[in-house]
């Protein structure tokens, strides 16, 4: 079977490697895999590409070639205006290789580069040989340079003939790709961010211990629980470098997707009650409103499961169709949760205005504006990466897509995510005066004088409440009897 070198820029989105060690059969015979060099990252040995022929009972043997993709152009020899890959009998016959290379790949030693008109030699070593037995191959392929290599493998015998290899992309600091190492460091270092926002947090909860709101008590407590989840997806990239790709490994997976969805769900769950008003503008709310909160965050739960399964199985550079199966249904509900949000802020904030509330909704405005920043950040992050991929041709976004994509697909996202949740915590934050907004209203009054309140009775705190309209209907109970207080506590 021929390699048509002129697609390979097809195949490589469409079959590249996963992890270190990868599958190669007569179905997907070609794969790629980012690597870096010894000098670029360091590591206890030197990197190498290896070659191990599973099962070959159906072919004669393998035609085999490893090399770097920005040197694809020196395979192949034009014969008679066309291009010949395998150095076979009619190879042979036009003096394009020897028998000594016969059912290896045609590779050019120098070729004219079509811009300069100079003459270049291939910037990394070309590998090609033809194995006809099992097992693994007695040479190894160095990596010297960082970059993308790729292996394709090809049988001559018959076209329906079967076989199955592994190769191995061993990089030097350990069994993770080059595609996913950086995520092991800036994982590590995010959940060091974490720690200390949340002592921050910690340090004001202890202060205002006997002013706190229930709504503050979770915020702590999510704060904890984000630290313990971005140590857990720093230990699973630091098992996944250690070990492999194992079952073990593979376990491990399933539990950090659940933490990854329950912090997803739950942060939507938390940012809506919020913009519900819950712990602020009202004490609680209505039940039935909090039971379609609860369910539509387990909705998403479920559904964010299964995306981070299969985006972890997934090829992490691949841009095949299947994820879109889990990721459209995630994009519903958690579109269906922004405009939720987005419109129970607008009717909290005018409810607010109305009322001339005019701290709660100086604080409300700041959660807005910190919403709108993170989809703005996100939407510029998608725009930025697109404009540069399409600036680049084929060559230059194979070489250098697998180095960046994880900061725009996966960190970047996650470090959005952090700042809107720590900003959004310290809005919220426990104050001399968080409890007293919590169950208060302000007296309608100008802005200047916000030392005012009309404190509700503070038993209100265990009983339901009115909202204004049908979408907010909190309680059909009768409202609590209210004593009126001036700033110094007097009963007026």
């Amino acid at each position: 079977m021929l390699f048509n070198i002129q697609f390979c820029s097809i195949w490589l989105w469409i079959s590249l490697v996963c992890a270190n060690k990868v599958a190669l059969s007569n179905e997907d015979n070609q794969v790629c895999s980012g690597m870096y060099s010894r000098e670029d990252w360091g590591g206890k040995v030197d990197p190498f590409i290896s070659f191990n022929l599973k099962d070959s009972n159906s072919v004669e043997g393998l035609s085999v070639v490893i090399f770097d993709f920005k040197d694809y152009q020196h395979l192949g020899v034009e014969i008679d205006s066309t291009m010949h890959y395998i150095c076979d009998d009619y190879a042979i016959r036009h003096g394009a290789c020897n028998e000594t290379h016969r059912n290896e790949y045609l590779v050019q030693k120098l070729i004219t580069n079509p811009t300069t008109g100079e003459n270049e030699t291939a910037a990394a070593q070309i590998m090609t040989f033809y194995q006809t037995e099992n097992g693994m191959h007695e040479a190894r392929y160095p990596v010297k340079s960082t970059g993308y290599y790729c292996v394709v493998a090809s049988s001559l015998s018959d076209e329906a003939a079967t076989f199955s290899a592994v190769v191995n992309f061993r990089n030097a600091y350990g069994q993770l790709p080059g595609s996913e190492i950086n995520n092991l460091p800036l994982y590590g270092l995010l959940a060091i961010f974490y720690l200390v926002a949340m002592a921050l947090y910690s340090f004001a909860f202890w202060k205002h211990k006997n002013e706190l709101l229930p709504l503050q008590k979770y915020l702590l407590a999510f704060f904890a629980f984000l630290t313990v989840e971005q140590i857990f997806i720093w230990a699973y990239y630091d098992i996944k470098n250690e070990k492999g790709n194992t079952a073990g490994t593979k376990v491990y997976m399933v539990f950090v997707s659940i933490l990854t969805a329950a912090k997803t769900s739950f942060s939507f769950f938390l940012l809506l009650v919020i913009a519900l008003g819950y712990g602020v503008v009202y004490p609680k709310l209505n039940k039935k409103l909090m039971r379609r909160c609860q369910i539509f965050a387990v909705i998403n739960f479920a559904i964010g499961v299964a995306y981070l399964i299969q985006s972890y199985l997934t090829n992490p550079e691949s841009v095949t169709l299947w994820p879109l199966a889990t990721l459209l249904p995630l994009g519903l509900t958690m579109l269906g949760f922004y405009f939720w949000i987005l419109r129970s802020m607008s009717q909290t904030l005018r409810y607010l205005q109305e009322q001339r509330q005019v701290v709660k909704l100086k604080m409300y405005k700041k959660l807005l504006s910190t919403i709108y920043f993170s989809l703005f950040v996100l939407f510029a992050g998608v725009v930025l990466s697109s404009v540069v991929f399409i600036g680049m041709n084929t060559i230059e976004m194979v070489e250098q897509h697998w180095r960046t994509r994880f900061f725009f697909v996966e960190f970047w996202p996650s470090l959005v995510y952090f700042f809107v949740f720590v900003t959004t915590a310290f809005i919220w934050r426990p104050t001399d005066t968080s409890y007293m907004l919590a169950c208060s209203q302000q007296l309608p009054t100008d802005p200047e004088n916000v030392a005012d309140f009309d404190l509700d009775d503070l038993q209100s705190l265990e009983g339901p409440s009115n909202h204004i309209d049908d979408d907010f209907n909190f309680s059909d109970d009768e409202e609590q009897p209210r004593r009126n207080f001036n700033a110094d506590g007097q009963n007026k």
